[in-house]
């Protein structure tokens, strides 16, 4: 199938609802929304988050909002795409000005950056699997992770952040959703296994090693 045919098909999916559809647009741009990110990230905004930081909650927005987008032609959606990143920057620069104005409420530096929590997202999703999913590089791991976290129901979709990416425990993340431990455990479990059908459904971005 022709890409223009690839890309117009999970445009299609993408605005009855596929979330996989979704996450392969966002698999698919995530190269090019990073070096957006790159080169408007000044420095002192990079101190204190990673691009993926933002496209993180920019793929969230386009998974609420997909059932918006108008397709006006090529390179429409990576366009809307772009103007979501954007206002995501902006929403950051301005996080960090008001942070900069109280320093009482500056938070140290994470010990594990939001790609290597990725990362080790990923390992955790096939750890137990006789044929894990591999993409071909790093920075494609990441971006194919972000791109599927949106794509879980809301309830899955927090407990994946809490525990992996924000590295919360069990217990913190059980008083905060007011449930128990063990309810916990068993949501993250079906969590994972969500998340693990959706990046296997990436089968143009990963390959088996």
């Amino acid at each position: 199938m022709a890409e223009s045919n690839r890309v117009d098909a999970w445009l299609t999916g993408a605005r009855e609802g596929d979330p996989l559809a979704v996450s392969k647009l966002l698999t698919k741009y995530c190269p090019v929304l990073r070096a957006h990110l790159e080169t408007r990230m000044d420095p002192q905004l990079r101190a204190r988050c990673e691009p993926e930081d933002i496209l993180q909650q920019a793929y969230l927005a386009a998974f609420r909002s997909i059932g918006g987008f108008e397709d006006r032609g090529p390179n429409s959606f990576l366009n809307w795409m772009l103007t979501i990143v954007d206002h995501k920057l902006a929403d950051a620069r301005r996080a960090l000005h008001q942070k900069m104005r109280d320093v009482a409420r500056e938070q140290p530096a994470q010990a594990v950056t939001t790609s290597q929590s990725c990362i080790n997202l990923l390992d955790q999703l096939y750890a137990h699997s006789n044929t894990p999913s591999r993409v071909i590089r790093q920075d494609e791991a990441v971006g194919a992770v972000l791109a599927c976290i949106p794509g879980l129901p809301d309830i899955h979709r927090r407990v994946i952040e809490m525990r992996f990416l924000e590295g919360r425990s069990v217990g913190d993340v059980a008083r905060e959703l007011g449930k128990s431990e063990t309810a916990v455990k068993k949501l993250t479990a079906r969590a994972l296994a969500e998340l693990r059908n959706l990046m296997d459904g990436l089968g143009e971005f990963t390959r088996v090693s």
